[in-house]
């Protein structure tokens, strides 16, 4: 597809609350309608190296199979910056507010495929001193249910290219710092 091309069509096919399907040039995309952030928080070990991440055990229906991805969620209208839209995210399943901005790192942002118009913005979060909330202290008990801890050693292993994109990001951070010292 040749983006000067100005004789392709575009139809919308589906339109939905969150995204439409829209075809051009006999193929479907995804348009979305508001702003996605996927939130990766982490532990740092004792030698102030990256030692656990934070993920959602999720069920992918395509493939029939449980998967591990980010935290993720649109931004809402009365989300009033993207870090409060970030830190809401968290909150909604460990239960507790990040509220010191030095503890969060904006990643970046990337798009999910090359068609897409909407980035996908990445933060980071520090939850080494955080308390995660048990069950029964948690708003939406099946979402905490789902989180979990991971030994970052083992990220390399998804198949979650945001998941993916967002810890690279992060090692590069603590990498990048570690030489400076």
């Amino acid at each position: 597809m040749n983006p000067v091309d100005k004789n392709l069509k575009k139809k919308t096919v589906l339109e939905g609350t969150f995204e439409d399907v829209i075809e051009l040039d006999n193929h479907y995309y995804l348009v979305h309608k508001k702003d996605q952030i996927c939130v990766l928080p982490y532990t740092i070990s004792s030698e102030g190296l990256l030692d656990k991440i934070g993920v959602i055990e999720d069920w992918n229906y395509i493939e029939e199979e449980k998967a591990l991805v980010l935290l993720n969620d649109y931004i809402n209208t009365d989300d009033t910056s993207d870090l409060i839209a970030a830190n809401r995210i968290l909150f909604e399943i460990i239960g507790s507010n990040v509220k010191d901005a030095n503890l969060w790192m904006y990643l970046g942002s990337v798009y999910n495929n090359m068609s897409s118009d909407s980035p996908i913005k990445l933060y980071a979060v520090n939850i080494s001193n955080v308390e995660v909330k048990t069950d029964e202290e948690v708003e939406d008990k099946e979402d905490r249910k789902k989180f979990k801890m991971m030994d970052s050693s083992s990220v390399l292993q998804t198949d979650d290219i945001l998941f993916l994109a967002a810890y690279l990001r992060l090692f590069q951070y603590f990498y990048v710092n570690s030489l400076k010292k």
